[in-house]
């Protein structure tokens, strides 16, 4: 049985206030302690304490053509800063330049300096910035690619199944996006060859597919376009590249490139067909109906693998329906050219397809090359 005390209610009220001014007390000492501290560090000056941190911006690694932008390349290091704004010099040096080139840097102690080049210079300037405060010292870098030789490349996946391939080029850290079957990427991968390629010109690609890695090494040109396709099976697949010999760095004003490929592996001897009825030409193969524009190189009949390009006048282009025979028959669906009839330099490509679902047995596509290209 448990034991009950009542108190008198004026007799709680003498314990809560004995409480409270228990607790006032401590709270009174902790203050106490607190405002000293305070008033000890008040009293330090900290206006006159140099320490900081500085954080140190070079600006982005840039690309710089010469032609069209002049022999001036300007640095931007204005973006550094320290914590506590106490301020900082700049010091801008050059680290590593083409061999022999002529490179003279101006307002190394700014924040904005500038670098003046050769005109024909071509390679990677690497620059350190420091920023400085007493003893304080923090660098950034900053790399000038100057007229980079670049060459365009585009993964193309041949093969008829579910299985994407994913282009790779180790020496240009790219790592490109999944291709599905029967389809292309996207995008053309730009490689700046000076940092790519080895001493030889020659650039290792790797493409993942069905769970192995197929390579292929190419020697590379600046400026090409370069077009590298998937073949064969599942069980055997194969890389064949193809560089572009019109491309929109070498095609000749008022023209258009055009090239067809046979990527049907058995499937020999293919022509292209076009239905120009609506112009009372007929149905004829696309050389003929070319020639008569004046287009002097023809696609003739391709074999597996085959590839051929011609160059086409500008704004003589119909979107009108374009097949693929072989021995005479149809084996693809309909496509059209669908560049546009007004740009000059523009380049396209006629894909055929191996295609097990479809009755003819073959995909036809149309691929505008030009739309795929890095901006």
């Amino acid at each position: 049985m448990g034991l009950t005390i009542s108190l008198p209610v004026h007799t709680f009220a003498t314990l809560f206030i004995i409480s409270l001014n228990k607790y006032k007390m401590i709270l009174r000492k902790h203050l106490l302690v607190i405002f000293s501290i305070l008033l000890t560090f008040g009293c330090s000056d900290f206006k006159d304490v140099e320490y900081t941190v500085l954080l140190p911006d070079a600006g982005e690694d840039m690309v710089f053509f010469t032609e069209g932008s002049g022999t001036t390349i300007s640095l931007d290091g204005s973006s550094s800063s320290d914590v506590n704004n106490l301020g900082f010099t700049y010091l801008w040096e050059i680290v590593e330049s083409p061999e022999g080139s002529q490179i003279a840097l101006e307002g190394a102690t700014t924040a904005t300096p500038k670098v003046t080049v050769e005109e024909s210079l071509s390679g990677r300037i690497t620059l350190s910035m420091i920023i400085t405060r007493g003893k304080q010292r923090a660098r950034d870098m900053v790399n000038v690619d100057v007229n980079p030789q670049l060459a365009d490349i585009l993964l193309v996946n041949g093969i008829d199944s579910d299985n994407s391939a994913i282009l790779s080029i180790p020496s240009a850290n790219i790592t490109g996006n999944a291709v599905p079957g029967l389809s292309a990427d996207d995008t053309y991968y730009s490689l700046n060859l000076i940092q790519s390629a080895d001493g030889d010109g020659n650039v290792k690609l790797d493409v993942e597919f069905n769970g192995s890695t197929l390579s292929l090494t190419q020697n590379m040109t600046a400026l090409e376009s370069y077009t590298l396709y998937l073949v064969g099976t599942p069980d055997a697949p194969e890389l064949i590249i193809v560089p572009k010999r019109y491309n929109q760095n070498t095609i000749p004003p008022n023209l258009v490139g055009l090239d067809a490929i046979n990527l049907s592996s058995g499937v020999e001897d293919v022509i292209l067909l076009i239905d120009a009825t609506a112009f009372g030409f007929g149905i004829l193969p696309v050389d003929i109906l070319f020639g008569s524009l004046g287009v002097e190189e023809s696609f003739g009949a391709l074999d597996y693998k085959g590839n051929a390009e011609i160059l086409f006048p500008t704004g003589t282009i119909v979107p009108l329906p374009i097949w693929a025979t072989a021995g005479g028959e149809r084996i693809s669906n309909d496509v059209a050219i669908t560049l546009n009839n007004k740009d000059n330099g523009q380049f396209g490509t006629f894909i055929l397809f191996p295609y097990a679902s479809s009755e003819l047995g073959n995909r036809l596509v149309f691929l505008d090359n030009s739309d795929l290209l890095p901006q």
